[in-house]
Formats: structure tokens, C-alpha cells, sequence
């Protein structure tokens, strides 16, 4: 009110347009301020007649410029009223000042009345006190030209390129696009200070040094400027002034290695306080764009949903974190988390990917365990690509083959006569072959396009599903095999060279742990037998990261082996809902097409041994006897186990009838917090998640169950 210099009405407003340019006398100051048009109000809110104060609001500043108003300035910096506010006002607090305005309205009778309606306040997060706007002398960056560069880079080369690019690149844009002069100068402890003097006449002198600025101003009596730069205007030269840039010296090795560097991995919350201003400052003074791809990761927020910062005391020390899981599980979490949405810390989240790690341990232990007489060696999970370099040796160097080149071409000879090694394979090693390079061309796909979260899905389940659930499986009675045998050498040899790969492609995620086992893995066998490992010296670092082979995925093994596998789960399935004894193995009838039948015939003994039964039946229809558990398998087959003499039939029933009652009572009471909007709408969205996939699993039991207590009739 003190600080008034204008009342402002809409143009449109017929009640006051006859007003507009007439002054009216503001209450409490002896000033005559006058009326002006502007857009910028509302007709429609209050008297549809607006205070306009430009030294103490941003939208009344800008009113202002627009009006040529007066900017008066009525406050000290502590939020005390100077001498522009009048003599009963001058050194009051804000509080206390606005406490007298509303006592003085009311003894002149100008106070009609008083409403309470609720308004946003910037509060200061360390010392939570009302930031009262305040007009102050700052230094300002011109930016139209610094703005055109970067739009201008944009629109023609649609860089930086943004992952992902929705919203962010139309965020960063809009921004451009909106942008205004910067304000550079802060008034803090800490910071690059002003470079800027004065002297007592108040002139101002812009120099590298103090002596400089000496130098301009004639006299050694100036005082340099007490606001510090803003930090982000430091941060904007961070990419050339850290290769030794320094206004003067403009062109150094370091600049000349170093920049442009390709990608910049940060936060959404910073791409105009930080990535845009790199951008511009690094166009107008390097005349080049500092980075191609600008990387976009999520914010990681407590588990209520908090951002964690310091004042708050909600965040999580790393070193605590590496101590309990250990710091590849923790590169693992962040990196599956990295989809640039904002993710919530869980500690279970941690802990899944130690048990991971020890995943990976146990595996690479047992394969070292079983592991004599194999090698290292690419024509395990590649005899073409091995093949091709021994032909390109042969034909180039053959007169530097050794003894060991010999006999190795002497073995693998006859296995190459047919021109078609891999049908020396089985099933299962064709299959964990396929999945092997399928995995890694697909992860150097993900990690082309930074999609650091889709390769750790991926590396994961390679590793645990295909690798240790189920091709250690598979062969483990070859592997474990007291007697030598070629066959055994091979797989040997086969199982350690696919985990040798597997340590690679995971070594970026998980450097400390893969490259500790890969010290213990067996030598490399020689090189001329290996061409995806010429790199690979003392340390897994200077390996070749796999990049894996299209020729060597073999659809038809994967679908083949994906049947066998679903029937396996099936019948562990079923084994598990009808609670049968470990020890207790059960015929399996399968009725499936011909194809099928002859999938499962060639792979009997694979299917006996991990599915627990004593015999197979596959035919064209299922003879199964009545009370079976069944199952429906892809592509159509159907599985039965008949139930007599494996379980209690009563009992059975009954354990099964209290399941699903069980079930059945959560599954309402879950479905009841669903249809409540209130909890929907205030609970945690994770939360909500979790419940709804709950409540899909429940009903999926219940049927299964259903199913189950049919079979017992």
C-alpha cells in the first residue's frame, strides 16, 4: 500500500473508463497516483481496481515498465520500512507496519472490510521466512543473441538430442524461446565475486584483476562489487573452461581432445539453469556446441515420495548403502531405475540385485568348480565366426602357424565337413547360444539409445533365467560327469566361455565384481581361435564388450527350447498348487500337435529330470485318468498328471477350499480400498500400483485353485 504508485483497470471495463488517466490520492502518503489500462487485470475479481507496487511485486514491475510508473521502494534489506514509507511507518517490521495500515484505515473510515482468501508466498527453504520481492541494482547478461544460437542449433541440427525426448526437448525449447536478460549477480557469502569496482564517484570499472581495474580507474581507491555470480552462470563455462579456457587463452589441447564431449547425464530440474546455459555460453565463446545428447535421469525421492534433501534429513548416506548391499547392487538399482521418471528408494529394490550379485558368484563357482579341462575358447558358442578367422589365417599367414594352430585345425576338421557346425549342438546349447547373442545385440541396443534401465532387464534375466535356471540345469549332469568324455570337455569348455561373455556385457553395470571373477576364469585360449578377444590383456577393462552375432540366433531352437521350458514350469506348476511331495514322482501325459510330440520325445530326459516324473506320455489326445490336474500349454498342448496314490483327496480338497476362502476374503478387501476415490487419489501411486496387481493375481490363483478342485471330483 505504501509502495503504490498506480491504480490499474481493465480497458474493457466500462465502469472506470471514464476514469482512466485522472489521479487519485493514495491513503496515508500525500501522493497523487494516477489511473492506468492494462490487460493484466481481472474485471471480474474484487472492484475489478488493482494496487500496482513495481518495486515489490514481479507483476506490478512489469506494469510498470510498461507505464513508466515510479519504483518506489519502501523496505530496508532486513524487511523494515524506510523513509519512503512515511514518517510513522519508517523502522517498523513488515508485520507490524501492515498491523498499522489496517489500524489507520479504520480510524479515517476507509476500511470497508477485510477478506481472507489464500495466496502462494515464496518461502525460503533453510530459514522458512516469507521472501518479501525487493527492487535492487543487479547485474544483467544480455541474451537475445546467446538465445538465437541455441535456438537456431536446435531447429537446424535437433541438438542437443534429449533422452528421452518427451517433454524435455519441448521444455527446453519453450524456455529458449520465453527467455529474458539473465540476472547474474546473487547477493551470498560464497561465489565467484563480481569482477567490477567502483570509485567514490560512483563510476564503475569491468577488469580481470584488481590491478587492472586499478589501471582503468586511475587511483588504487575503488571497492570491488560485493555480489557474488550466480553459480549457474559459472557452471554455464564449465565445459571449455575446465580444458583451460580462460577468455584469453581460447584454444588448448584439452579443448581441442575434450570438446565437444558427446553426452551430459543430469536432472530435468536443471535443463535451463544448466544444460541451455552450457549451450549458449559454449556457442558464443567456443563457437561450438559442448555435448551431442543430453541424458535425462528421474529424481530419486524417499519412500513416501519426498524429494531428499539435506534440510529436510530424508536422505540416505551411499556409504551406508554400500556397506549393507554393496556398491554393484547399487550401480544396478540406479541404473534399472534410470527410465527419467522420478523413482521412489527402496532398500528391497537394493537387496535383489545382492542377491544377484551372489547370483552370479554361486554360478561362476560352480562352473570353476567343474571346470577342468575347460578353456576359454569363441568356438564354443561361435565355430563360424572361429572358422572364417582360421580360413583368413590360413590363407594370409599360413607360414606362421605354430604346432598348437595345427593340432587345433586337426581337431575341428571333421566336425566342419558337414559346413554346418552347430549341428554338432544340442538343443539346449543351441538355445543359450541364440539367447546369448540375441542379449547382447539387444543390450548394445538399449545402451546406443541410453536405455540403461531396458539393458539391466535384460542382462538380469539372461543371467538368472536363461543361464543359471536353466542351461546350468540343463547340462549339469554332462558338467558333473566323473568320467571324461569329449562331450563333457565341450560343455565344459561351452558353459564357461557363455559366463566369460555374460561378465563382460556386465561389467559396465557391475565393474568391481565381474572383473573378480573374470581373474579366475581359465586364460584365454590363443587368439588366432579368438577374434572377439585380441583386446583382452590382464584386466576385463581392455576386453572387447560383446556385441553379438545375427548368424548366430536360431529362432526355431528358441521356440523348441520355449516349449520344453514352459512344459518343465507347468509340471513344477501343478506339483506346487497340489502340494505333491518332492520325493514323489508322477506320470506326465501331454496331447499335443506332431511337431510338439517330436520336440518333446527328443528331449524326455531333460524333461523327466527337471520336471520330477517317473514317465512321459505324449500323444495326439490326452488319456489321461479323470482325476488329473491339468494344464494348458501355448500353441494349444495340454498336460495332465493323474493324482491317485500322490495326495490325500479329502485333505486336499479342504487345504484348497480354506485357500481360496482366504483368498477370496483379501481379494474383497483390497477391491474396497480400490473403489475408495479418497485413497486412491491420497495414497503413495505405488501403492496403488501394488494393490491393483494384487488383486489381478488373486483372481488368477482363484481360477487356478477352481481348476484344482475340479480335478479332486
Amino acid at each position: 500500500m505504501l509502495g503504490d504508485t498506480a491504480v490499474a483497470v481493465n480497458p474493457e471495463d466500462e465502469r472506470y473508463k471514464d476514469l482512466i488517466g485522472n489521479t487519485i490520492e493514495l491513503p496515508l502518503t500525500n501522493r497523487e497516483i494516477p489511473i492506468i489500462a492494462d490487460e493484466y487485470v481481472d474485471a471480474e475479481f474484487g472492484t475489478g481496481c488493482v494496487k500496482i507496487t513495481p518495486a515489490h511485486d514481479p507483476n506490478d514491475y512489469e506494469v510498470g515498465l510498461r507505464h513508466n510508473l515510479e519504483q518506489l521502494n519502501v523496505m530496508n534489506k532486513d524487511a523494515t520500512m524506510n523513509e519512503a514509507s512515511g514518517a510513522e511507518f519508517n523502522g517498523l517490521d513488515r508485520y507490524a507496519a501492515r498491523e498499522k495500515v489496517v489500524e489507520k484505515f479504520e480510524e479515517l473510515g476507509l476500511l470497508e472490510k477485510v477478506d481472507d482468501y489464500e495466496m502462494v508466498l515464496p518461502v525460503c527453504e533453510r530459514c522458512k521466512t516469507v521472501i518479501e520481492p525487493f527492487l535492487s541494482e543487479q547485474w544483467f547478461v544480455k541474451m537475445d543473441e546467446m538465445r538465437d544460437l541455441a535456438l537456431d542449433l536446435m531447429r537446424e541440427e535437433h541438438s542437443p538430442h534429449f533422452h528421452p525426448q518427451v517433454p524435455h526437448e519441448k521444455v527446453y525449447t519453450t524456455w529458449l524461446e520465453n527467455l529474458r536478460d539473465w540476472t547474474i549477480s546473487r547477493q551470498l557469502w560464497w561465489g565467484h565475486q563480481i569482477p567490477a569496482w567502483y570509485d567514490e564517484r560512483g563510476n564503475v570499472y569491468v577488469a580481470r584483476t584488481k590491478e587492472e581495474a586499478f589501471e582503468q580507474a586511475g587511483t588504487n581507491d575503488v571497492v570491488q562489487d560485493h555480489d557474488v555470480l550466480d553459480t549457474w552462470f559459472s557452471s554455464a563455462l564449465w565445459s571449455f573452461s575446465t580444458m583451460g579456457w580462460n577468455g584469453e587463452v581460447t584454444e588448448t589441447d584439452d579443448l581441442k581432445t575434450f570438446h565437444p564431449t558427446d553426452v551430459l547425464v543430469t536432472g530435468r530440474d536443471i535443463i535451463f539453469l544448466w544444460v541451455s546455459r552450457m549451450v549458449m555460453t559454449a556457442l558464443k565463446f567456443v563457437g561450438e556446441k559442448p555435448f551431442s545428447d543430453v541424458i535425462i535421469h528421474g529424481t530419486v525421492l524417499d519412500k513416501n515420495g519426498q524429494r531428499m534433501s539435506k534440510t529436510k534429513n530424508n536422505g540416505i548416506d551411499p556409504l551406508d548403502v554400500f556397506d549393507k548391499y554393496g556398491v554393484d547392487a547399487t550401480r544396478m538399482t540406479l541404473a534399472g531405475s534410470s527410465t527419467g521418471a522420478d523413482f521412489a528408494w527402496r532398500d528391497e529394490k537394493v537387496e535383489s540385485f545382492r542377491n544377484f550379485a551372489n547370483k552370479i558368484w554361486n554360478a561362476t563357482r560352480f562352473c570353476l568348480m567343474n571346470g577342468d579341462g575347460a578353456q576359454v575358447d569363441y568356438f564354443y558358442i561361435n565355430p563360424k565366426a572361429v572358422a572364417a578367422e582360421i580360413k583368413k589365417t590360413l590363407g594370409n599367414e599360413l607360414n606362421e602357424l605354430d604346432e598348437e594352430d595345427e593340432e587345433f585345425l586337426d581337431k575341428i576338421e571333421p566336425e566342419f565337413a558337414a559346413d554346418n557346425p552347430k549341428e554338432i549342438l544340442s538343443l539346449a546349447d543351441k538355445w543359450i547360444i541364440s539367447r546369448l547373442n540375441k542379449t547382447a545385440l539387444q543390450v548394445n541396443k538399449a545402451l546406443d539409445n541410453y536405455q540403461f534401465h531396458e539393458a539391466v532387464q535384460l542382462l538380469y534375466h539372461f543371467f538368472w533365467d536363461d543361464f543359471c535356471d536353466w542351461y546350468i540345469e540343463l547340462v549339469k549332469d554332462e558338467i558333473t560327469s566323473p568320467e571324461p568324455n569329449v562331450r563333457r570337455d565341450a560343455v565344459r569348455s561351452r558353459i564357461i566361455t557363455i559366463l566369460e561373455q555374460a561378465l563382460r556385457l556386465l561389467h559396465p553395470f557391475m565393474p568391481f565384481l565381474t572383473e573378480e571373477l573374470w581373474q579366475k576364469l581359465p586364460e584365454v585360449s590363443n587368439d588366432l581361435h579368438n577374434p572377439a578377444y585380441k583386446n583382452a590383456k590382464q584386466t576385463i577393462m581392455l576386453a572387447d564388450f560383446p556385441k553379438g552375432d545375427t548368424s548366430m540366433i536360431d529362432e526355431k531352437a528358441e521356440a523348441e527350447m520355449q516349449a520344453v521350458i514352459e512344459l518343465i514350469s507347468k509340471v513344477r506348476n501343478i506339483r506346487a498348487e497340489m502340494n505333491i511331495k518332492p520325493s514323489d514322482k508322477p506320470a506326465v501325459y501331454v496331447a499335443a500337435d506332431a511337431n510338439l510330440q517330436k520336440i518333446f520325445i527328443e528331449n524326455e530326459a531333460q524333461i523327466l529330470k527337471l520336471a520330477r516324473a517317473t514317465d512321459l506320455k505324449v500323444g495326439e489326445n490326452l488319456d489321461a485318468p479323470k482325476a488329473s490336474a491339468r494344464a494348458v500349454l501355448a500353441g494349444g498342448a495340454e498336460i495332465a498328471i493323474p493324482l491317485e496314490g500322490l495326495i490325500d483327496f479329502d485333505k486336499e480338497r479342504e487345504r484348497l477350499e480354506n485357500q481360496s476362502t482366504k483368498l477370496q476374503t483379501e481379494g474383497e478387501r483390497l477391491t474396497k480400498q480400490l473403489a475408495n476415490q479418497n485413497f486412491v487419489e491420497k495414497a503413495p501411486p505405488e501403492k496403488v500400483q501394488e494393490i491393483r496387481e494384487r488383486v489381478a493375481e488373486i483372481t488368477n490363483q482363484t481360477a487356478a485353485l477352481r481348476q484344482n478342485l475340479e480335478a479332486l471330483k
